[in-house]
């Protein structure tokens, strides 16, 4: 994906990292905190259906351009409403620390 100028960045998403802490049985509970609001441009790439435990489901993945962050990693996710985005890759596309081109992954509702 090209660079993006300032002025693309129209949509206001949520940057969220994930929180474990254990229930009372150790197990692992997941829960998501928002870091920032951050501008985005959301371009939709490809979209696929995959057959999970014999159900079809939809994937669908996106690339976000973002403004350069330091703390956004491949664990975080990006929220747009109810839309869920979950990050798969994030990377410098010019190394100029300009921008942050995440490769995401629609999460089904």
């Amino acid at each position: 994906m090209t660079t993006e100028r300032i002025g693309h960045l129209r949509r206001r998403l949520t940057l969220e990292a994930p929180l474990r802490t254990a229930d009372e049985g150790g197990a692992a509970i997941v829960t998501w905190t928002s870091i920032a609001d951050v501008w985005a441009a959301v371009h939709p790439s490809r979209g696929r259906e995959l057959v999970n435990a014999d159900a079809i489901v939809a994937r669908v993945t996106h690339e976000i351009i973002l403004r350069w962050r330091t703390d956004v990693t491949a664990a975080m996710r990006l929220r747009d409403g109810a839309r869920i985005y979950l990050i798969q890759a994030v990377r410098d596309t010019d190394d100029r620390r300009r921008r942050l081109n995440c490769l995401v992954e629609e999460q089904a509702p």
